[in-house]
């Protein structure tokens, strides 16, 4: 099948050369993906509140129908109780708690598209759980892997929600082509919370691993962890409403067997 790809490199926060290239290209739709999970306040400012602003200013500039779909993150609203789900107010301060440089900006990249939604940005801001599946070598899932590579199995204790990317994929097709989310944030979640031991458990299994479980509360792994991850150790045991997701996809079934075998393989093939 002939998908047609051409991929284009350009700096993101150099808005010239987006109104250029979306001119050329003239999308329907426009995926943003940038993110950073540690960094300088200056650099997770510019990753997200600079990038989106200056995409969504160029979309304005070139087509107004040209369809915003922004990638944002479960953290944006901080912890606001042990079940969250959609704030009342989009990124509200007065209702949402971003305490961390990361959560913030966040935040605030959502609060810069809504803003552009008043000047006629169709957009919908996706704040996807922990994402799980092929192509992923994150710091979290990295770091498993090369513990279970050694034999030590961490049976780490705690319940986290997740999404399987390939619904996350499905999901922002569907956001994309349809009318009816417009000026729109919604979570991104399968309705199932997995252990943070079974993601360890299946890398064992696939890996041919007979090793050494060792139980730990968060905390003690905390320190092993690189910080960007350290710092979302406090959303363990935290569940997020899923009827978004489900009125996107409809029931989905847990995809952790499937997605924990693609994170397996990539990983083998990365890094050995």
């Amino acid at each position: 099948m002939e998908l047609n790809v051409k991929p284009h490199k350009l700096d993101p926060g150099n808005y010239d050369e987006l109104t250029k290239l979306i001119s050329g290209v003239k999308p329907n739709y426009v995926f943003n993906t940038v993110g950073l999970l540690s960094g300088s306040w200056s650099d997770l400012w510019n990753a997200h509140v600079e990038v989106p602003r200056n995409i969504a200013r160029a979309i304005l500039n070139v087509d107004k129908s040209i369809k915003l779909i922004h990638i944002s993150a479960s953290a944006a609203s901080g912890i606001i109780g042990n079940f969250i789900k959609e704030e009342p107010v989009h990124c509200d301060y007065t209702y949402v708690r971003p305490r961390s440089d990361y959560e913030r900006s966040k935040c605030d990249g959502e609060r810069t598209i809504r803003e552009l939604g008043n000047e006629g940005l169709n957009y919908v801001i996706v704040r996807p759980t922990l994402v799980y599946g092929y192509y992923n070598d994150h710091d979290e899932f990295l770091s498993l892997y090369r513990f279970v590579r050694r034999g030590l199995i961490p049976r780490v204790q705690g319940m986290v929600n997740a999404i399987y990317v390939g619904y996350l994929v499905r999901m922002l097709e569907k956001l994309a082509v349809s009318d009816e989310y417009r000026s729109a944030f919604l979570y991104a979640t399968e309705c199932t919370m997995y252990s943070i031991g079974d993601f360890a458990e299946l890398m064992a299994q696939y890996l041919g691993v007979n090793g050494i479980r060792i139980p730990l509360p968060p905390r003690l792994v905390s320190p092993f962890l690189p910080s960007g991850v350290r710092s979302l150790i406090k959303y363990v045991n935290v569940q997020y409403g899923c009827e978004s997701t489900t009125r996107v996809l409809g029931v989905v079934e847990p995809g952790i067997g499937v997605g924990v075998r693609e994170m397996v393989d990539w990983l083998r093939r990365v890094y050995g």
